[in-house]
């Protein structure tokens, strides 16, 4: 559990400290698998269970349309001048009603 937390947060650190020095690069190297890379090592070291790996990372997948609506509206917010808090806050309210209305939409497939 500690070493889970501790590469996880090694994580965050890389992303600040190289966003300081280029936004770019920055959110290039956030945008980049690496929790569901951990997740998967995790899942695998604690479970070893093809079909939760398989259902996992298909789940993963379906994350990808809400990050990209959240970056859109957070975007979109800071653009209009947004105090950053309440631009956050907004996004991350809109971010929950796409998660929602993905999810109803998925399961009933």
């Amino acid at each position: 559990m500690i070493l889970k937390a501790i590469l996880s947060g090694f994580v965050v650190l890389l992303i600040t400290t190289v966003a300081k020095k280029t936004s770019l690069l920055g959110g290039i190297i956030a945008m980049m698998p690496f929790n569901i890379i951990l997740s998967l090592i995790w899942l695998n070291y604690e479970k070893n269970d093809p079909n939760l790996l398989w259902n996992f990372s298909k789940a993963a997948l379906f994350g990808v349309i809400p990050t990209v609506f959240f970056l859109l509206f957070l975007i979109y917010f800071l653009q209009k001048n947004f105090k950053f808090s309440n631009a956050l806050l907004i996004s991350i309210v809109l971010l929950g009603v796409i998660v929602y209305l993905q999810y109803k939409l998925l399961k009933s497939f």
